[in-house]
């Protein structure tokens, strides 16, 4: 499995480089870049883009992954390879969950740069919300085979209802409660707790998600296992 973990992760190589670069430099984006100045505009508008990127389209690791590893059309050749079909499981799994976390970890070093979506100002996509949507996308989009994705779930399908249109669903309930309510003056009060809270039930509800679909992809296989 060692192996197979090590290829999925060669396979996303060049976005590994861009988090470890991005990692790198940012204690001297935090210390030192004055983003007034016009060369720390310059960097900063840069490392904008990187941190966008991320957010907006490293939400489907897993869909990232497939398409190197060939598509649907690729899954009968993966699975004549020399491990077993529980090995090819785990390392898909583990390889979503690195890639989440080390995304996570960049958009939590660059809290202060425009990720994506946004509500009156306030980010949408926090690091939780970006593990969470990973976890949701590797599980609705992959349920009966790690490598074999949903027809109807496309990439980019994916990528504009996660940092588009859930937003806007956010966002108008917010607004619909402060219609019904009559506390308009408390949105700007409650938004950064209530983002945070959406965040934390949508990570639960993904690592939920993700763990019951792996156990049901697991027991599918131990079940092919037995009958031949």
């Amino acid at each position: 499995m060692k192996q197979l973990i090590l290829r999925n992760l060669k396979l996303r190589k060049v976005s590994l480089i861009i988090y470890a670069a991005l990692i790198i430099v940012s204690p001297f984006y935090h210390l030192f870049l004055n983003k007034h100045t016009v060369f720390g505009g310059i960097i900063y508008s840069i490392l904008s883009v990187f941190v966008m990127f991320i957010s907006l389209f490293d939400c489907g690791n897993a869909f990232r992954l497939q398409f190197k590893l060939g598509g649907n059309k690729a899954y009968y050749f993966n699975h004549s390879l020399p491990f077993s079909a529980q090995e090819q499981l785990n390392a898909h799994y583990l390889t979503t969950v690195l890639m989440s976390v080390a995304g996570a970890i960049v958009l939590t070093d660059y809290y202060n740069v425009p990720m994506g979506g946004e509500i009156n100002g306030v980010e949408m996509t926090t690091p939780m919300y970006f593990i969470a949507i990973n976890l949701i996308g590797h599980a609705i989009a992959f349920p009966k085979y790690s490598e074999v994705r949903r027809d109807f779930i496309p990439y980019w399908g994916f990528v504009v209802v996660v940092n588009f249109i859930v937003p806007v669903i956010f966002s108008m309930s917010l607004l619909l409660i402060a219609i019904t309510t009559h506390s308009f003056k408390l949105i700007d009060n409650v938004l950064d707790y209530s983002i945070n809270i959406f965040g934390i039930v949508f990570i639960i509800f993904g690592i939920i998600l993700f763990g019951l679909t792996y156990f049901k992809q697991l027991k599918k296989i131990n079940e092919a296992e037995q009958t031949y």
